[in-house]
């Protein structure tokens, strides 16, 4: 399903318990992007809504894992499911088998997150403006 974003910025979720790492992907995408940041995947959850357009989510989150907080947005998403992208330190064939849009491996560069971002959120804002 294609996300229909409702603003011409678009929203970004950053999840990381590495603070420092989700503080500097802010810092990154602030100036072009809506950006939340959420430092456990319980915070993930409640920081997800239907305007959220790209999440990138870190896979050895403590407490609630990256995978369960990716099955909980696949499974609560209605219409507008957003593009997910996993943060890994270590990649495994067992992320390939996950419903994630896409896997990047850390450390990530900012180039990384705005290709990203480029890849899934200006794409959906194209859509809409045709």
């Amino acid at each position: 399903m294609t996300h229909v974003p409702s603003t011409d910025t678009p929203t970004v979720l950053l999840v990381d318990d590495e603070v420092e790492l989700a503080d500097s992907l802010a810092l990154w995408l602030e100036r072009r992007c809506e950006v939340r940041v959420a430092y456990s995947g319980r915070e993930a959850l409640q920081s997800f809504d239907e305007d959220v357009d790209v999440v990138f989510l870190d896979q050895n989150l403590p407490g609630l894992p990256g995978e369960t907080v990716l099955h909980e947005l696949r499974r609560d998403s209605k219409p507008n499911t957003p593009a997910v992208v996993m943060l890994t330190a270590t990649p495994s064939d067992e992320l390939s088998e996950l419903p994630a849009d896409d896997v990047l491996t850390k450390p990530v560069t900012k180039s990384d997150i705005f290709d990203a971002v480029a890849r899934f959120a200006d794409d959906a804002h194209e859509v809409t403006a045709e």
